[in-house]
């Protein structure tokens, strides 16, 4: 397999993390036979109801992200930005546009990553693909406001805001869990509608992955090829309105 870059080097590192909390947690919760309320009862903090029900209408989302990665080891933090593609039930385009261009995609039967090298992109032979799968699915449901899957690794706990969002807290069950991730932080807004803005993943006291979410998009119209080609990356970057406008679903020339 050809050398990565660094910047897709750190994506396969947080993939890799996400494997530990898929397969770990998947087994432990085999095993498990604690009673869970649905993710719909009464008995659940509404705020888990008020997102899922915002998103239903909804068959696909586009959104920008700015990514931030802390270690202990580094003396500076690694950023990145880029842009996810959604649509249900489970196709997938992450793309890293800076500083080192990068692209994963899920068309729902098959991973495919890629690195822009010399002018054109390249497909990577990479053996993490089924894992770098299971994470993009996994961001992809938060998206669209469903934890249930989560419940079975997780303890779930809401801490709402004054403003009617709030943090859902995803805590490892096990500890053989826990020694790879302490806690999933889920910063959710409603503005208007609720959506997620942020994720956390805390891996220690020190080391943690932020992904910040902003031009979110709900139903867009979609490239040919978002799921599939990296030729599409112009045409998806373009349907994203300018910076100025905070609300690209409810658009109005801002104030000068």
């Amino acid at each position: 397999m050809a050398r990565l870059p660094h910047c897709i080097s750190l994506c396969w590192r947080t993939a890799c993390v996400w494997l530990l909390v898929i397969v770990v947690g998947a087994g432990l919760a085999k095993g498990s036979d604690k009673p869970k309320e649905p993710i719909d009862s009464p008995q659940q903090p509404p705020l888990l109801r008020l997102l899922r029900e915002s998103r239903t209408p909804h068959q696909a989302f586009a959104t920008r992200f700015l990514q931030r990665k802390h270690l202990a080891i580094l003396d500076a933090d690694l950023e990145s930005e880029g842009m996810i593609f959604f649509r249900r039930p489970g196709s997938v385009r992450y793309e890293i546009l800076s500083p080192v261009r990068s692209l994963m995609t899920y068309d729902g039967k098959k991973v495919r990553c890629y690195a822009f090298s010399e002018g054109q992109w390249k497909l990577l032979n990479n053996p993490a693909a089924t894992a770098i799968g299971q994470v993009l699915r996994q961001i992809g449901h938060w998206i669209q406001g469903d934890f249930e899957a989560d419940r079975k690794m997780f303890d779930l706990t809401v801490v709402p805001a004054e403003d009617g969002g709030g943090c859902i807290h995803l805590t490892p069950r096990s500890e053989a869990l826990a020694k790879y991730l302490q806690r999933v932080e889920i910063y959710v807004e409603k503005a208007p509608d609720y959506r997620v803005t942020r994720v956390l993943l805390r891996e220690s006291d020190v080391d943690l992955t932020e992904m910040r979410f902003r031009q979110e998009l709900r139903n867009p119209a979609l490239p040919e090829g978002t799921f599939s080609s990296p030729e599409a990356s112009g045409a998806c970057q373009a349907i994203f309105p300018a910076e100025s406008n905070c609300d690209p679903n409810n658009p109005e020339k801002p104030k000068s």
